[in-house]
């Protein structure tokens, strides 16, 4: 078995951090809203009530920030993501932050959501 070896399951060349926040997952026919888990430069983890498939192209929107990606695996409604180009350390820091700010002023996901919403114009 190789668990925890590099060319086999499990073990990850990028850590990922928790960023729990409202995310938006674009295919070419559809749009899923999501909650994105955990994110790194490479990938990420969500959920969403209806996911992708497997082996599907989208366009993943979270907290201003934007990337291409295929979904890597699905099972009920989780997803992992894999970017076609990393993301810089500068936008996983940001997703971070701004996701433990939302949890220090007592906000769920959903209503940063609905903040970050009503603040860019979406909702008005």
């Amino acid at each position: 078995m190789a668990f925890g070896k590099a060319a086999g399951g499990g073990r990850r060349g990028e850590k990922r951090v928790s960023a729990p926040m409202p995310a938006l997952l674009i295919t070419m026919s559809e749009r899923h809203p999501a909650l994105l888990f955990d994110i790194s430069s490479t990938g990420a983890r969500l959920r969403a009530k209806d996911p992708p498939a497997k082996g599907t192209e989208l366009f993943m929107q979270a907290g201003g920030v934007d990337v291409y990606a295929r979904v890597a695996w699905q099972r009920g409604d989780s997803v992992g993501l894999i970017f076609e180009t990393a993301i810089g350390a500068w936008d996983v820091e940001y997703l971070r932050a701004n996701s433990m700010k939302a949890g220090k002023a007592g906000m769920t996901a959903a209503e940063k959501g609905g903040a970050d919403d009503w603040s860019s114009g979406v909702a008005r």
